[in-house]
């Protein structure tokens, strides 16, 4: 969880001197987000918590990442939920932009039709779908198969189906297995008699590198916005931050939040939520895990990234 209580009462004490002092127009800030738990804290800003009249959040729920990452290059929006590589290879490719948190650290899982995995040597010659190619997931496909003895490329029979129809065509029984974010896993399984919850991919990078947690999806700032704005970016990344403890402490009231504009049943979205790490960590836990999830990727995929590690200033 959120360690900077101090950073917290500091930052919510200047809400008050700022609201007091700046009796002009809010500030609108712009905000994209797909359908993910990471864009739940948004949506408590807006729905649950009366924030400081000098700031007013708009939240445009798409999981279009591309035009997300455009318009953030345009300065037509000021925060983006991606995943960490595309920000890091957006970075490296030279758009002003800002690493603010990790926010979501487990979330995918491997499901399979009418078997389970004991391992990886199990999908020997099964068919596995991914979401995309030279996508995160696919790395992580490859990779975990890879460190457990698999040629990705001769052993398993990789097939490439956008989400949420892969889930769909799982759902059909037209596919043996399937890696999955949630809530999609939870969907699937209340769907699919045969479904299997075969493996944790969280747990299989664990045995890996020893911790469970991935760095998948993120915040990023327009780094114009950053650098106008300092005051109101640090009270919107520790709003976050408590819109995380709260999601956290109310999965109940978070997953009625999610039906209402994810249009995802509140109790299936409540279930999913309990394979799912959603928490803000130390900016030193957050940053020493990263690195290492990036350079594992590098080795592999350096096309993901943009070809390096982003430098000290890819991070807010």
């Amino acid at each position: 969880m959120f360690k900077k209580n101090n950073l917290f009462t500091v930052i919510f004490l200047f809400i008050f001197l700022l609201a007091a002092a700046v009796p002009v127009s809010a500030l609108e800030v712009n905000v994209q987000a797909p359908t993910v738990p990471g864009a739940l804290p948004f949506l408590w800003m807006q729905e649950k918590i009366e924030l400081p009249a000098a700031l007013e959040i708009k939240l445009n729920l798409s999981s279009d990442h591309q035009r997300g990452m455009s318009l953030l290059a345009q300065n037509d929006i000021d925060l983006l939920i991606t995943g960490s590589n595309v920000g890091a290879n957006a970075y490296n490719r030279g758009i002003n932009l800002k690493m603010m948190n990790v926010n979501t650290w487990g979330i995918d899982y491997l499901l399979t039709n009418g078997f389970k995995t004991e391992s990886w040597a199990d999908l020997r010659g099964k068919n596995l779908a991914l979401p995309l190619q030279g996508g995160p997931l696919d790395f992580l496909a490859r990779y975990l198969a890879q460190k457990n003895g698999l040629d990705p490329e001769k052993d398993l029979n990789l097939i490439y189906r956008a989400l949420p129809g892969g889930a769909q065509l799982f759902m059909a029984g037209e596919l043996e297995a399937i890696i999955l974010p949630e809530p999609l896993v939870t969907i699937s399984l209340a769907n699919r008699e045969e479904a299997v919850l075969s493996m944790d991919l969280q747990e299989e990078w664990a045995k890996l590198n020893g911790d469970n947690r991935i760095p998948f999806v993120a915040l990023f700032v327009n780094g114009e916005f950053s650098s106008k704005y300092p005051q109101f970016t640090d009270i919107i990344n520790a709003y976050y931050a408590k819109g995380v403890e709260w999601i956290n402490n109310n999965p109940e009231a978070a997953a009625e939040l999610a039906a209402e504009h994810f249009e995802i049943p509140a109790p299936i979205f409540k279930k999913s939520l309990n394979r799912v790490n959603l928490n803000i960590y130390s900016e030193m836990e957050s940053r020493k895990l990263t690195e290492l999830y990036f350079g594992e990727m590098l080795k592999m995929y350096p096309e993901l990234l943009g070809g390096s590690l982003p430098d000290e200033e890819f991070y807010y």
